[in-house]
Parts: structure tokens; sequence; C-alpha cells
């Protein structure tokens, strides 16, 4: 296969997806952009494309500030906050026991800490998992409905992302909410907006559709990045593979998911509803590969041991494959929970890397190495010719 070629249509794809539209959440016009993009890509190269249409909520980031004792610092609002200017009195709360032991808290700017800023809280909006834990919480942050809430964490992700709380909030590090004293009055300001809109998923099928292995990647991105490996080079790599016919031959549905980076994993479930999941023999999902100076890691979920052996030796032939243990936190999940073969593929030791890049503005073309793309992409085909061979036929049941 020729590197080179492939490598020119990833730059092209990673040109229009990060440089020229940037950053796509579901729902927004720029996100519409990128859908359109990947319709016109595989259209033109002969293939029925699907949409898989859906309506949700997304969010235009705004600036933010907190006054504290004379000193004004700039905060990042957390997604979804609504916009607002308030004043309130410091109530801090590290347990949920602390949320349940208050009355309403109208004139309070609640400051979460410890237990209760230990992790993204889950929004009641996604659909796949809701912890006991997480719903307490929210249920009492609803209860109190206080001015702001505050949460302090050194934690890579906001606090709260979350459409349905209904006050401003931030999250600040450590270190800042250690100046913050109980009783003191505190002012948060925080801007941006909560807009509607409409998105697609978007996929095509090459080959017959019984006993098909899906070959996914999520389109979308954070509000907040351009989202270059998370999650633009994955994309381009997919696209290029149909644009050139490289999957010819092959039983594939190629999938771009529009949501998984999203508060109600909207392209999930439009993708679920349209899809007859009998027919589906297996996964292969592409999330945050090609991070320059590292190698490329493979996966597997819910998948047999004879094919597992099989994964287990194609790694160790290919040049730059490592295996991984198995991680949920992507497209893959959803075929792997309902017990079709998964496999997940990503850039090694990615989960160390998440807290400066991931979601960030710093994740631009510049950290991406072109020609590991094209590698992996060269390397593709094969690997979903061998997971076809270990998985044919549909699934029944």
């Amino acid at each position: 296969m020729d590197v080179s070629d492939l490598r020119r249509h990833i730059q092209h794809h990673l040109e229009v997806l990060v440089d020229r539209i940037g950053a796509r959440p579901p729902g927004s016009p720029a996100n519409r952009r990128a859908s359109d993009h990947a319709v016109t890509t595989l259209t033109t190269a002969g293939l029925q494309v699907r949409e898989d249409a859906f309506t949700t909520r997304w969010w235009e980031p705004g600036e933010g500030s907190l006054e504290t004792s004379g000193h004004r610092r700039e905060v990042v609002p957390n997604p979804y906050s609504p916009a607002g200017d308030v004043r309130g009195r410091v109530v801090l709360a590290s347990r949920v026991e602390d949320l349940e032991a208050l009355a309403s808290a109208p004139d309070v700017v609640l400051v979460l800490t410890d237990g209760l800023a230990e992790e993204q809280l889950v929004p009641a909006a996604f659909p796949f998992l809701d912890p006991p834990e997480h719903a307490r919480v929210r249920s009492e942050l609803h209860r109190l409905a206080p001015a702001a809430v505050v949460a302090v964490s050194d934690h890579w992700e906001p606090i709260l992302e979350d459409p349905d709380l209904a006050f401003p909030s931030t999250t600040i590090p450590v270190e800042l909410g250690g100046e913050l004293r109980p009783g003191e009055t505190i002012r948060l300001t925080v801007g941006g907006a909560v807009r509607s809109g409409d998105g697609a998923n978007v996929s095509a099928s090459v080959g017959a559709t019984d006993g098909r292995l899906v070959l996914c990647a999520h389109l979308d991105s954070k509000a907040t990045t351009p989202g270059a490996f998370d999650n633009a080079a994955s994309v381009a790599v997919l696209l290029t593979l149909a644009e050139r016919g490289d999957l010819d031959g092959l039983a594939v549905e190629l999938v771009l998911f529009n949501g998984e980076d999203h508060v109600d994993a909207c392209g999930e479930v439009a993708w679920l509803g349209a899809t007859d999941l009998r027919e589906v023999a297996g996964a292969i999902n592409l999330d945050g590969v090609g991070l320059a100076g590292l190698g490329t890691s493979l996966a597997h979920l819910a998948c047999p041991a004879p094919l597992r052996a099989r994964l287990a030796a194609w790694v160790e032939a290919h040049e730059g494959w490592v295996p991984a243990e198995p991680w949920i936190e992507s497209d893959h999940a959803i075929f792997a929970m309902r017990g079709i073969p998964a496999i997940a593929i990503t850039s090694q030791d990615v989960h160390a890397l998440l807290g400066g890049l991931a979601h960030t503005p710093a994740d631009t073309r510049e950290v991406l190495d072109p020609g590991l793309l094209a590698r992996i992409a060269a390397d593709l085909p094969a690997l979903l010719s061998l997971v076809a061979a270990e998985l044919s036929g549909p699934r029944r049941g």
C-alpha cells in the first residue's frame, strides 16, 4: 500500500476537520459541516451513505471570573453552565451527607471538595450509565438550587458537565480552592450559552450487511478544542481507507459516531435505534490514534479466546503496535456491553496524557504524526480481514 498517498489523503482530512472547521460539538453548525465533509467523501467514493438524525443541546463556551477577598481570577466555566453573574456566601461540602444536611441555598455558592470533586458527575442525560451515588448528588443539587457551584478539583475533566443543572458553575484547581473560606462572600461570573441544534451520524456499508464488522470513530469534539487527536485523526484514517477503496472485498460498515464526547451520546443512541445488532459480528473502534512519539495500542473486549490469541500474534508481528488492557471510555463500549466482540485502538498509554491534551486548545495537528497515521491506515485492512475470518456469520439472539 502506498504510504505516501495514504499520508496525503489523511493530511487533507485533518486540514478540513481541524484547521478549517475546528471545534465541532454535536448540534452545532461546525459539527454539521464536519458531517457534510464525511458524507461528500463517502458518496464520492461510490458508497451509499446513511445518516441517523438527532436533536441535542450543545454549549457555546464563554469566559469566566471568580472574585474572592478582593482578588479577581479568570476561571473556565463548566460545560453547559448557564451564564450568570452571582454573589453568594461560601458553603463547603465534601460529602453527599453535607449536602443533605443543608436547607435550600438560593444565596449560597456551594464549594464542592474532596469526595464530591474526585471525578466528573455523570449527567442525567447520559443513557448508558447512572451510578447511584452520582444520582444522589444530582438530586441534592437540584433540591438546594444554589446561586452557583464551584468544584475544587485537579481532575482532568470539569466536575460538572450537565445541561440540566440550572446554576452557574466552574471547576477550579485545588491550589486556588484552598483560598476559599466558609462564610465569605464571593462573586462568580460565567459566560457562554446552551443552544439546541440538529446533527447526524454518518455511516456507509462496504460489501455484505449480514455478519459485518463495524469500523468506527467519533466525528465530534468538545466545544473547547479543535480535536486533532480526539478524534479527527481516526476519522481521517477511516475516510482515507474508504475513498481509496482499501476496504473493498470486506463486509464492513464504516460508522462515524457523532456524540462520543457528548453528554447524551446522541449519535450512539441514534445509530442503535436504526440498527439490527444481530447483523453485526464485531466492532473495531479508533479513538485517539496517531500521537507523535507513541506506539499504537490494541485492546479487546468480549472477544472469544481464538480471536484473542490471533490478535496477540498480530500485534506481536506488527511494528509499532502494543497490547493494552481493556478500557471502556469510547464507542466500542456499546458493543462490548451487549456481548459483541469489540477491539479498541488508541495511542500507547494515552490515558496518562489526557489531562494536558484531550478537550483542550492544545489538541492541534502539531501533536500528530502523519506518517504514523498512514502506517495505521496501511495495517488496518489486514487486521479487519483477520477479525472477519474469526467472526464470520451474523450474530443471533
